[in-house]
């Protein structure tokens, strides 16, 4: 067990022939914890065990990322989009006895809850999403600029076995490219957090799950434009965060008004940091989900 989360339990949920590893820890209402790429569920250490002071804190390591293991690959990409990934730790989280719970996801796993919220309404209360836009708005407004920033979803979305092959041959070098680049300051991220991302990012296994989970863009998208068209959307209250130094989500509109076009009921704030909100500026995460998830 990482020594980050010793007060909390660990537990894994087999379906089949793939698994959900998870962390809980804390009493009272539900709230799931879901990290982003290229990290697992070490990413919510800092804030996690306050948390758990007034909730039920479920922490995952997302299907084939970390200590999860995950679909086996298929052709179509469906295997690894965030509707069925959703539908996973949607299984799991009843598994558990929850019949409601608050959801907060970054970057991937921001996306995989969204998805949630909109797929199972009934039972997700709350919403937080963590420095992304809809894939849709996303795909909607690709441009030279916007690819430029989006180097990772172009990448990692080739064809088998090309960027499996590349970042197989330096995982090492690729990850912390990542880390070190999308931070503002990468100090920021701990050695013990770096050292459970590599422990897996020199995983194959981990890689392909990656890719294929980037591979299935056009299908998230395809599910958004779906949603947009039929007037389904986001029905829990919705807290979007995101790093003011963002030049990307800079380049695609205030966070805020966009998520209006989703969701029913959004607040948000920008804050300092870079990407990975959560190590970067944990005092700021914490009471914004304080204030929120206390609601």
């Amino acid at each position: 067990m990482l020594t980050m989360f010793e007060n909390f339990t660990s537990r894994k949920i087999s379906f089949g022939d793939y698994t959900v590893n998870l962390e809980m820890a804390g009493d009272g209402p539900g709230l799931l914890l879901l990290h982003g790429f290229p990290e697992t569920k070490a990413a919510w250490h800092k804030i996690a065990p306050d948390l758990a002071k007034n909730k039920t804190v479920i922490i995952s390591d997302l299907p084939g990322y970390g200590n999860s293991t995950g679909p086996a690959p298929d052709k179509e990409h469906t295997n690894y989009s965030k509707r069925k990934v959703g539908n996973i730790m949607a299984r799991a989280m009843a598994e558990l006895g929850f019949t409601s719970y608050a959801i907060a996801g970054h970057d991937r796993g921001a996306r995989v809850a969204y998805r949630m919220a909109l797929d199972h309404s009934n039972v997700i209360t709350h919403l937080a999403v963590l420095n992304i836009l809809p894939t849709y708005e996303m795909v909607k407004h690709l441009n030279y600029d916007v690819a430029m920033m989006m180097e990772n979803w172009l990448f990692l979305s080739q064809p088998h076995p090309l960027p499996e092959t590349l970042i197989n041959a330096n995982p090492h070098f690729y990850l912390n490219h990542i880390l070190d680049s999308w931070a503002a300051k990468a100090s920021m991220i701990s050695t013990e957090a770096r050292q459970e991302y590599l422990h897996y990012f020199k995983k194959p296994e981990v890689i392909e799950t990656i890719c294929e989970e980037y591979r299935a863009t056009n299908l998230d998208a395809s599910y958004d434009y779906e949603d947009s068209v039929n007037q389904n959307r986001i029905a829990c209250p919705t807290l979007v965060l995101w790093s003011q130094q963002d030049e990307l989500l800079d380049l695609l509109g205030n966070p805020v008004t966009v998520w209006k076009n989703w969701a029913e009921n959004v607040t948000g704030a920008a804050l300092p940091g870079g990407h990975f909100l959560m190590e970067e500026s944990p005092t700021e995460v914490l009471e914004q989900f304080v204030n929120f998830f206390s609601a």
